[in-house]
């Protein structure tokens, strides 16, 4: 049985971590300073360091799966955790120290006020703070942003962020997915849910560079990110076949 909404933990921050044993420690000891009340759950993705024993030491729930099964797999494990505990929101954040924990209460207040199903972290706002992002990297994130923004009819500027938080009826509809997107957990989980009727915000936060070795977001990786998103967008877009753009 539900328990009633001021009975409900209020959220959890979760964190997929691979090999972030560098970084882990000053992200969970700045999150405990910024929100001592956040349920915090690292996915340890098949680390071959010290990720799961530095964050289990901080007080983090640690889930450790048995290999390497990457971001999204890990992502959708975290989300489960929080679903199961009931959160009334839930925050995702990089392991490696890119996102500022200090912004997590301007991504919670909307959601949590009820002002917003699904807050965005943007590193391009003009208020955002951001490390130098390459041509490339950018330009892939413009494109994706100016899509969504011409499909949901709402300006988009930072659609593949992982800093977000998620509302409890986003949550759970993004665990129950019968296909989550494991590949690309990213700009078409925001259109699936705009299409769906959730309300979608962005909140300008501060970016730094990664500080760990061995990135989930790698090049290897995100060379054949571009065309998987694609795909999983159309496939999205081919399942809707009453969908017209935002204000048509």
């Amino acid at each position: 049985m539900p328990l009633p909404d001021d009975a409900r933990p209020r959220f959890a921050v979760i964190i997929p971590a691979h090999n972030e044993g560098r970084s882990i420690a000053g992200v969970l000891r700045r999150i405990g300073e910024v929100v001592p009340d956040a349920a915090v759950v690292v996915i340890n993705d098949g680390s071959r360091d010290d990720t799961a024993e530095r964050a289990a030491e901080l007080g983090a729930t640690v889930i450790s799966l048995p290999f390497n099964m990457g971001y999204g797999a890990a992502l959708h494990t975290g989300l489960m955790w929080a679903l199961r505990k009931q959160m009334r929101a839930a925050v995702t954040m990089d392991a490696d120290g890119q996102h500022e924990p200090s912004d997590i209460p301007r991504l919670l207040a909307p959601v949590l006020a009820g002002d917003a199903d699904i807050t965005l972290g943007s590193r391009y706002l003009p208020e955002s703070r951001c490390y130098r992002v390459s041509g490339l990297r950018r330009a892939a994130s413009w494109g994706f942003a100016a899509l969504l923004s011409f499909l949901t009819g709402k300006k988009l500027t930072d659609t593949t962020t992982g800093f977000q938080c998620l509302g409890s009826a986003v949550l759970e509809q993004w665990v129950t997915l019968p296909d989550f997107p494991e590949k690309t957990p990213d700009a078409d989980l925001i259109l699936y849910s705009h299409l769906r009727g959730f309300r979608v915000l962005e909140v300008a936060v501060q970016m730094h560079e990664d500080e760990g070795r061995d990135s989930m977001h790698g090049p290897l990786k995100s060379l054949f990110y571009a065309p998987k998103m694609l795909v999983a967008i159309l496939g999205i877009l081919l399942a809707q076949p009453s969908f017209r753009r935002a204000g048509k």
